[in-house]
Formats: structure tokens, sequence, C-alpha cells
């Protein structure tokens, strides 16, 4: 279902952060390497695409150039050549169509764990094993190229949870039933539930043993709340008690009986108001419920009404919601279940290929909400910076719209029985993974404005979701530091120094694009002289004075004294906040 190999390229670290670019995909930002990333440095050479390659051997610092197929050249530079600076010097030749570093990549093959029974976890790559649905699955695979939860915790609020299972890596939790530090399972029915939970979210993958979570480097934080009496004070304290260990995701496949509605009361309004506001540092922990199993309207649950919870209904391998599922107004994601995962090692569900510690029975939303919380585990990798909000948000922007024949999908593609469709944890990622806009690229017009009309300009950034945030720009004089410089921010693409300016002015400016996770890189300084209006300008007129026209002076917006482009993620509003 997916390449070999996927090649992201990511930014790395120059003497010269801002490189400029051409029109083409080789703008790439040059920003700080980070470890493990496919781009692991420069070769020192350049490659482009030239219309007289030979013309090349002129240029100062060129040692040699290879054509390659379908008229790109391989550059080798002579000693001590700066690959960066020559690589602007080429770009400026009107015969070449775009050049750039020539970058040392590290492929890797499709991140799949090799534990044995992967092969029959259909909801992580669903390859018709068993006869299910081809491709009915959460694109795990994709998603594992940008991560796998290392660094993040999953609460699992639950019956317990074996904590020597081979499988699991349990750090720490509380047991709210006994009173104690050990969040085991009980001897009673419900026992192997959490266990189970746990394995859906983040089992240890590439180690082996048994079976991969979807988030399946992430830690498991365990709390049994179930196989005894609790109490409303108790459920609150669970969740303070999982933010407080730093959970990023609460996950809770459990739920009252029925759908007559209970009622929100201040512990419950404010358990999930305390993972918002206090959990991942003030950017909000991730809760995540499951819908319930009972086939009716949940719409008056406190647990899923709140406007913080992801509610989470359950898919079964063809693509449809499972008969029992719940629906309700609040629903938010649907998720594979009747899945594969870990099972208590003795006095558990049942086995798997004659092992315990296994069992492939484990459904209903149960099965459905880890997957979930695994899900939002490996964003929170791809980019710590996300708030919780914007994490409900992009889950739902990125799900994959199913059941296309059921009649309750709304116009903005929204069901009840579904929320924003099946999850699609390739997508989610990528669009979240820690990223920054690329740098503007600035294109200069004019090296003289007049005065009254410098309005800095540029083209509007290219947004896959035409959700430009903006950007930020800074001007100086010259003879004065960067360092002073004026700096504003703006919704638009333009600023107007009209009146801040003077006749002899020499002004440098550069410009930021701003998207949802933060700043980009700045554009290359760009710099023009204020020069004083020919008279046809400064009276309006539409003619021409003394051989001078007044379009000389046309205001740089618009035409542009220069244009940047510049992509980058940002996010829509989901259909409820």
């Amino acid at each position: 279902m997916f390449p070999s190999a996927l090649l992201t390229l990511v930014s790395l670290a120059s003497a010269d952060d801002s490189f400029f670019a051409g029109t083409g995909p080789e703008k790439l930002s040059m920003a700080a390497l980070e470890a493990g990333s496919t781009v692991v440095g420069r070769t020192g050479g350049l490659v482009a695409r030239v219309g007289d390659p030979d013309a090349l051997l002129l240029e100062p610092g060129v040692a040699s150039v290879e054509r390659l197929r379908g008229g790109v050249v391989r550059i080798r530079l002579r000693k001590g050549a700066d690959d960066l600076a020559l690589a602007r010097t080429l770009h400026a030749r009107p015969d070449v169509e775009w050049v750039h570093p020539d970058l040392l990549l590290n492929l890797r093959p499709a991140s799949v764990p090799d534990d044995p029974l992967y092969v029959d976890e259909w909801h992580l790559d669903n390859t018709g094993q068993g006869g299910r649905t081809p491709d009915v699955d959460i694109n795990a695979v994709q998603a594992w190229q940008y991560a796998t939860g290392a660094g993040v915790t999953i609460a699992v609020l639950d019956s317990g949870v074996q904590l020597d299972h081979p499988d699991l890596v349990v750090t720490a939790g509380h047991d709210y039933v006994d009173r104690d530090e050990d969040p085991s399972p009980g001897t009673d029915s419900s026992g192997p539930h959490g266990t189970g939970v746990a394995g859906i979210a983040a089992a240890r993958g590439n180690n082996g043993v048994g079976v991969a979570g979807v988030a399946w480097e992430a830690d498991i934080y365990a709390i049994r709340l179930i196989g005894g009496s609790t109490s409303t004070s108790d459920l609150y304290d669970a969740f303070a008690e999982a933010v407080d260990a730093g959970a990023g995701v609460l996950s809770n496949s459990w739920g009252f009986y029925g759908c007559d509605g209970v009622p929100n009361v201040g512990a419950f309004s404010d358990m999930f108001k305390y993972a918002d506001d206090v959990g991942r540092d003030g950017l909000g922990s991730l809760v995540v419920f499951a819908a319930g199993n009972d086939n009716c309207d949940n719409s008056d649950d406190a647990m899923l009404s709140n406007g913080k919870a992801i509610v989470v209904a359950a898919l079964e391998w063809w693509d449809e919601r499972a008969s029992y599922s719940n629906y309700s107004d609040d629903m938010d994601i649907a998720a594979p279940t009747s899945v594969l995962t870990t099972d208590l090692s003795a006095g558990g569900y049942g086995s798997y290929g004659g092992d315990d510690a296994y069992w492939d029975g484990f459904s209903g939303t149960s099965g459905a909400t880890p997957v979930v919380s695994g899900v939002v585990a490996l964003m929170l990798e791809a980019n710590p910076r996300i708030t919780a909000k914007q994490v409900r948000d992009v889950l739902c922007r990125t799900a994959v719209r199913n059941d296309l024949d059921d009649a309750d999908w709304d116009e903005d593609g929204w069901s009840p029985y579904y929320g924003c469709g099946r999850i699609d944890a390739g997508a989610a990622v990528a669009a979240v993974a820690n990223t920054a806009p690329s740098a503007p690229v600035p294109s200069l017009t004019r090296e003289t404005v007049c005065e009254g009309r410098a309005v800095l300009a540029w083209e509007p950034a290219v947004d896959a979701d035409d959700d430009v945030q903006g950007y930020s720009v800074s001007w100086w004089l010259d003879g004065t530091d960067e360092s002073g410089a004026n700096t504003q921010s703006v919704a638009g693409t333009w600023v107007d120094l009209g009146d801040k300016l003077e006749a002899g002015d020499v002004v440098h400016w550069t410009v930021t694009a701003r998207d949802v996770w933060g700043d980009g890189l700045p554009s290359a300084v760009v710099s023009f002289s204020v020069v004083v209006a020919p008279m046809a300008d400064a009276d309006e007129g539409d003619g021409e004075e003394e051989g001078e026209p007044a379009a000389a002076c046309a205001s740089a917006r618009g035409e542009g004294i220069a244009g940047i482009g510049a992509a980058f993620w940002a996010i829509r509003r989901r259909r409820r906040g």
C-alpha cells in the first residue's frame, strides 16, 4: 500500500540559514538538523537544471559538470568553494532553471515492526488478511515514518494492566479500587480488559515478541478504576493523577450503562478542564472516550458531551459501524475494532496461536478507543508543540469518510455514527509533523521606491488548507543593526511604510511565514532606496512629465517590490470547538 522507502526532505544547518530557491520543488529550508532525519548532510556539490551545462565550467568554484538524464546536471566544486554561495550565484543566471545543494540522504525502508503477530493486526495494515476488505485500516505504516510514540505516555484508565507482560512497558500507576500504588488487575471478570486496551494502544513493537501497538514506543501509565467501587472524587483524582504523571493521552474504554445520560456534575466538568488546562504544561492532555456499546443515542452522557473528549465509534472490517456502537451529537471519529492484542498471561480472555498472552477477539468501542489513543500519541511525538484543540481539529480534518451510502452524513462531512470518519493515522501525523514553514523567497523587481509609495508586498502563501496564518515583517535603515529592526505581524500580504520613510533612506527588509505550529525561516533580505517622486506622480497625473512616466512610482503593492512564496500546514476549525 506504501512505497518501500518514503523520502521526507527536512531542513539542515548551514552558515547561511536563509537559502534562496527557484520556483520549483528545490525550495529547501536550511535550519537545524534533527537526529534521525532523512537529510543527513550536504555532499558539497550542487544539482541543477541548466540550459548550457558547459557554460558552468567558466564559473569560479566549479570543478566539473556531469550530465544526468532529463537535462539535470551534477556539479562538483573546487576545494574550498561554498556550495550555498555558488548556488546563489548560479541561480542568477538566466539559463539556470533551478539549482540547490546536492543533499546527502539516508533512506530507510517502510517502518514495519518485526513482531511475529503483526501480520495479523489488520487494523494497522489491512492487506485483506482473513478475507477482510483491503485498506480498511488506520494507515499506520505511513504514520510510523514520522513517529512511533517515543517520549509520550498514555494513561490507561481501566481495570488495571499486567505489569510483567512481556509485550508491555508500564512505567507506574495507581489503584483506586484497592487504594494502593499497584495497578495490577483484579481477579474479577473485568480483569483482562485493561491489559487488552494497553496492548492496542502501545504494545512494544519491533521487539520480536507478540504484537505491536499503534504507538509502539509509547509508555503506559496504568490506573485501575474498574473492578470494584469507586467514586466521583476518585474519577476526578484519577484524571489529575494521570495528567500530573505526564500523560499526554488519557484512554478511557469504559462508560455507564445504557444511554440514559449522566449529569455533568462539577467533578466531571473539572476533570476534563484539568486535563485541558494543566496537561502537557498547558498545551492540554487529550482525553479519548469510548462511545459505548448499546446501539443508542448517547448525546446526554457527561463524559462525551463536554466538548473536550475525543468520542470514538467502532468500525468493522468492512468499513461500517459495528451494530452495537452508540451514536451521538458529540461523535468525533471512528476506528477499527475486533482486533488482536495483549491478554493476561494467565486467566485472560483466551489465547492466540497457543499463546495465552494474546487474544484476537477484543471488540467493542473499548477496542476502537485505544486505537485512537495510540494515534494521538504518534501526533504528540511528531509535534510536541501541538495543543489539545489542534489535535482534535486535525483528527477530524484528516479522517477518511467511510460508508458513503449512509444518509446521515451532513454537508460538513460529519455523521452522528462516525463523527468525521475513519481515523487516518498517516495523514494526521503528517499534518502535524514538526517542520517549520519554508523560508520565503524574495524576487526583487525594484531597486528604488518613490517617497510615500513604500509598500512591501509579497505573493500569498500557498497553503495546504487555504488558511494562511500570517507573516512577520522586519525592516531597518541602512547603517542600523538588524537586531533593532522594526517588526510587525500582519495577516495580509503587504505592509505600507509610506509615512515612515523619506527620500534618501536605504531600507532593508525580510519577512517570515507563520503557520499554526510556529515561525518558519526568514526570507533573504531585500533592499531598496527611497527616491523623490516625479512631478507627474506627485500630482496624481495620468500622463508623463518631461519624459518621466507616472507609472515609475506605481505602488509596490500589487506589482510587488518583492514576491515571496511560503508553503506551510495550517488547520481548519473542526465541526465543533
